[in-house]
């Protein structure tokens, strides 16, 4: 008998009937399981609604435990039912797809249909194969329908979405806390009457570390410090406020890292933490200075209720070292440089001066204490940087001596830092009168060694022994009363005012008003420094700039008096235009802008412009001091005036020599025609200019060595070649005689410049620096001037008008080549890429 239907038809229609039948059972199991899910969720939610209103840590351990025996044996209960649910049956399914469907005769159970009894019957085999047809439409409209658990009828009051709302509420309320709070119900804890209202907790970093304070409770806490075991990192000498109430099973502990106790600061009662005046709880605050690693813990009853570990990063004490060493200005004052660290910043720092030998071992007595010197800053707090301090030690007694020093540094924390020992001899003014370096030198040896008195006084009485030698009355009266103060001191605070008094008088006799005007001008800026670092008031800063004003007004009229009595010094040597004059108008602008920025607050900029005004006065002193100097220098000076000259004359030789011969670079070939008179005429004017050059040069250098200078070799070099310049001329060749004359000219800068250097070597302190002096070429306030009119070999070639015009006519013929089309094409680009540079 054939099939009813293909084979693809059958099972096409089974897998539709399978595929309703699996989503049918889908659905009979979720009606089922629903009504069994639902409460076993609404527990837990229950649960977690209570742990999150803290209702666990209200309740007696039984109460709590008894609580949770309900809970568990409720999630057993519910759980058991939802494992007894029956799972739905084949029949069952098709049942549900039937029902569903609303489809007469059943099409998924009616197509597993089969006939009675086997027949052959044509019309009984179409009649079965159109019914299964039919069928086989019908399965595309199998439905299962959506769960419908019956939830409402089961609960009628709805009371399954009132959970949510109440778990919503109690996640808001418990903030943070919600673990804690669902750990109360295993935990052991304190009942609503023995727990405390409230502990506060938190860490202030020193405040020159300028970090912000450390929170350890409440919402601000950080993450990691409610973990004991997440150490909390803070800089030594942290404070820990521990404010809790005062109840006597409630305790801090605070030990080491190595487990030893460490005690408490004071205890000091806090205002009361909740409620009203009638009700509050009083509390107690407690404070612990952190050193090292530590460890801190609230216990109540014996049961920790908080703990917190820190981790102490050291405060390391602060760094300071010399750059270079020690050296003098050339006013004699003391100059360091110096190089400062500190991991929070440095607050200030000093030099500690001593002798090289202790007054006890050698048996001196000294009169005067070694010199106390405070560093400058660059700025306050500096954590990394360098600084450098000038201070005018010439007046103290101990100027010229070998003495010992070490530099200190000092934080906010108070600790200090030290340099290595570095000897060297502090600098002192130097006195270019005899009888005051005398009395500079018994001054010294008074303050070193107060046994020595009768012996200074027995000198004294030998410098005064010829009044004669003294250009006033008033010194040679001054150094008779310092012998009587001597002679007639009975202690060491007569001994020190006779020390002060020589000092005065050595002043006195070298540069007169002018060296007491420089002293007290020093002093007042010393005041002024010290005002400003302390903080003073703005009174006291007038005063002090006001005594400053006064000091600058008095050197400056000593400085004027001195030009006055001694006017050739001054006009020794004619001005360069280009220098930059220091006027007494930027001098008081300079101190107006200091004392406005100490009154606004800008210290460290007051005093960093303070130390500049310092720093130029002291080149002023040390340009003046030079020009002191220059009479020494003055044949220098005019043997590098003629040797400029003789620069410019062989220069405009060479150009005139460039110029006569035609064949040189072609420059001259259009030049006019001479005949061969004039050209014969214009040689010998040209070679009679050379040998009268190379005479002028010969007689420098003879003068030279009568002035016991020694000419450099270029200057013989230049003579030779001028020599052989001459001679090309005098036969007529001088083309030939243009590269002797560039020889020369070189030879003739070389040896000026080796001039200059020999000149500003002698014009050095003698120690090798020039620290505080202007160098040759500056003006007083250490800037570069633009030179000496001449060109004597500097590094910078500045064209003068011979470069200026030549150049031009090589622009000229240039473009007049570049115009001829007769020229070959590759000169004429070679031509047009020469133009296109400029």
């Amino acid at each position: 008998m054939a099939p009813d239907l293909p084979a693809s038809l059958e099972s096409a229609a089974h897998q539709r009937i399978a595929t309703a039948v699996v989503r049918a059972r889908l659905v009979l199991i979720w009606e089922a399981a629903w009504p069994r899910l639902v409460p076993i969720l609404c527990l837990f939610a229950l649960f977690l609604a209570l742990s999150w209103l803290g209702v666990w840590s209200r309740l007696a351990d039984p109460l709590r435990y008894g609580a949770l025996a309900l809970f568990g044996i409720g999630y057993v209960v519910l759980i058991l039912r939802l494992a007894r649910m029956p799972l739905p049956t084949q029949d069952e399914a098709l049942a549900r797809v039937a029902r569903e469907s609303a489809m007469e005769h059943r099409p998924a159970t009616a197509f597993g249909d089969r006939l009675s009894q086997p027949t052959d019957d044509p019309l009984t085999q179409s009649l079965w194969r159109a019914h299964r047809l039919r069928l086989l439409e019908k399965l595309d409209h199998l439905r299962t329908g959506f769960p419908s658990p019956g939830m409402n009828a089961r609960d009628p009051y709805a009371l399954r979405f009132l959970l949510p709302l109440v778990l919503l509420v109690a996640f808001l309320m418990a903030g943070p806390d919600r673990l804690d709070r669902i750990a109360d119900a295993i935990r052991p804890g304190a009942s609503a009457v023995e727990a405390p209202p409230r502990i506060d907790a938190w860490v202030t970093p020193p405040a020159y570390t300028s970090r912000p304070p450390i929170f350890l409770t409440g919402d601000a806490a950080r993450p990691g410090s409610l973990d004991p075991n997440v150490p909390i990192k803070v800089p030594q000498g942290s404070v820990v406020t521990l404010r809790m109430p005062t109840e006597p099973d409630l305790a801090a502990e605070a030990t080491t890292a190595a487990g030893q106790a460490i005690a408490f600061d004071a205890a000091v009662a806090a205002k009361a933490t909740s409620g009203t005046a009638s009700d509050a709880t009083p509390s107690t605050e407690h404070k612990l200075t952190l050193a090292g690693d530590s460890a801190l813990r609230v216990e109540r009853g014996g049961r920790p209720l908080l703990a917190w570990s820190f981790a102490v990063t050291p405060d390391a004490p602060p760094s300071i070292e010399l750059t270079r060493e020690p050296s003098a200005t050339q006013s004699g004052a003391l100059s360091l440089a110096y190089s400062l660290k500190d991991d929070y910043g440095v607050l200030s720092a000093a030099a500690t001066i001593s002798a090289l030998e202790a007054p006890a071992e050698s048996g001196a007595r000294p009169l005067v204490a070694a010199p106390e010197l405070p560093l400058n800053l660059p700025r306050l707090r500096m954590r990394e940087g360098t600084g450098e301090t000038i201070r005018d030690l010439s007046a103290h007694p101990w100027a010229g001596a070998k003495v010992k020093m070490r530099l200190t540094a000092t934080d906010e924390a108070g600790q200090t830092g030290t340099s290595a020992v570095t000897e060297f001899t502090l600098p002192m003014r130097s006195f270019h009168n005899p009888i005051a370096r005398a009395v500079v030198e018994q001054r010294r040896v008074l303050a070193l060694d107060a046994r020595t008195a009768a012996r200074v006084a027995m000198a004294l009485d030998a410098i005064t022994l010829d009044p004669a030698k003294f250009k006033t009355n008033g010194s040679y009266l001054a150094l008779r009363a310092a012998y009587h103060r001597l002679t007639g001191a009975r202690s060491d605070a007569q001994l020190v005012e006779t020390v002060d008094f020589l000092w005065q008088i050595a002043l006195g006799i070298e540069d007169g008003d002018l060296s007491l005007a420089a002293q007290d001008l020093r002093a007042a800026q010393e005041a002024l420094r010290k005002a400003i670092e302390s903080n003073a008031s703005d009174a006291e800063l007038e005063k002090a700039m006001q005594d400053l004003r006064e000091a600058m007004d008095k050197y400056l009229e000593a400085l004027a008096q001195e030009a006055a009595r001694n006017p050739q010094s001054a006009n020794r040597q004619p001005m360069d235009p280009n220098t930059q004059v220091l006027r007494p108008e930027d001098l008081k602008k300079m101190m107006d802008q200091i004392e406005n920025l100490a009154k606004t607050g800008s210290r460290d900029a007051a005093q960093q412009m303070l130390s500049q005004l310092q720093q130029m006065m002291e080149n002023l002193e040390a340009s003046r001091s030079q020009q002191g100097q220059e009479g020494q220098n003055g044949e220098m000076n005019q043997a590098l005036d003629k040797l400029g000259e003789m620069i410019q004359r062989q220069q405009q030789l060479m150009d005139k020599t460039f110029k006569m011969d035609p064949d040189t670079d072609g420059s001259g070939a259009d030049a006019q025609p001479m005949t061969p008179e004039e050209r014969q005429k214009a040689l010998q004017e040209l070679r009679e200019g050379q040998q009268n050059l190379q005479k002028m040069l010969r007689d420098l250098q003879q003068t030279m060595k009568q002035q016991g200078m020694q000419p450099d070799g270029k200057l013989g070099q230049a003579d030779r070649s001028m020599g052989d310049a001459a001679e090309q001329l005098g036969e007529g060749a001088p083309g030939q005689a243009v590269g002797p004359q560039g020889q020369a000219l070189q030879a003739l800068r070389d040896g000026a410049r080796s001039l200059a250097d020999q000149m500003a070597r002698q014009n050095g302190n003698g120690t090798g620096t020039r620290q505080g002096g202007p160098m040759p070429g500056q003006d007083p306030l250490g800037r570069q001037q633009q030179g000496r009119g001449t060109d004597l070999g500097s590094t910078v070639k500045v064209p003068d008008a011979i470069d200026a015009q030549r150049a031009r006519e090589i622009l000229d013929m240039i473009r007049k080549r570049l115009g001829d089309p007769s020229r070959p094409l590759i000169e004429r680009d070679y031509l047009e890429r020469l133009l296109q540079k400029y």
